[in-house]
């Protein structure tokens, strides 16, 4: 199993958003969580990517479990993160864009490396543009290039087909599915949820 998750449990003044999350994701899987705004999806997302840490419960990630001292650490070897904003710096180029995660890893990287992801997801030709120059559908793509930097065995991505067209979004869709990684995604998009392997609908704090 790539990620374990025991009972994940998380609120806020006056409001409990998850009651007892539990979770596996094995090697090479792809899980769908739906529901509706609000539910808290994006907090469990974060969650599962250590980027939030949970009230109570438990989380382990490539068999080890998770606390304050490894967290970054494991974060940055084993997961990939796909944001529905994109979160890409406008001023950088969308090379500089998808290297950034091996920059702030301190891990050697070289152009080369980061040409051949972005031929990956067919940007090769936009690597010395500044991103603020691309378009929706060429900006997640970029986003999806730049989750896979370091390698990753496991790729969060929140709400990745929300902000594109029909077109777009299928394109984004199989793209993450050809990844042959294992893959958790948050969505509104049932016809995407519907290629993953497993299908959730987060509800009242619970996933069903």
């Amino acid at each position: 199993m790539i990620l374990k998750a025991r009972n994940l449990k998380k609120s806020y003044p006056n409001v409990q958003v998850l009651s007892g999350i539990s979770l596996s994701v094995a090697l090479g899987e792809s899980v769908a969580i739906c529901g509706r705004s609000g539910e808290g999806k994006t907090t469990l997302l974060h969650i599962l990517g250590t980027l939030e840490e949970p009230d109570s419960g438990e989380l382990e990630i490539a068999g080890e479990r998770l606390t304050r001292s490894n967290a970054s650490l494991l974060r940055n070897q084993q997961i990939g993160f796909i944001f529905q904003t994109y979160n890409l710096l406008e001023d950088f180029t969308t090379l500089e864009n998808v290297l950034m995660p091996a920059r702030i890893g301190r891990r050697p990287t070289t152009r080369q490396k980061g040409l051949a992801l972005l031929a990956l997801v067919d940007l090769e030709e936009k690597a010395d543009l500044p991103v603020k120059f691309l378009s929706g559908g060429e900006r997640q793509r970029a986003t999806i290039a730049r989750a896979l930097c370091n390698d990753p065995n496991l790729i969060l991505a929140d709400e990745p087909s929300g902000n594109l067209d029909r077109a777009n979004a299928k394109k984004v869709g199989e793209l993450l599915l050809s990844l042959k990684k294992s893959l958790i995604l948050v969505t509104h998009d049932s016809e995407l949820a519907a290629l993953c392997d497993k299908q959730f609908l987060l509800k009242d704090g619970q996933l069903k």
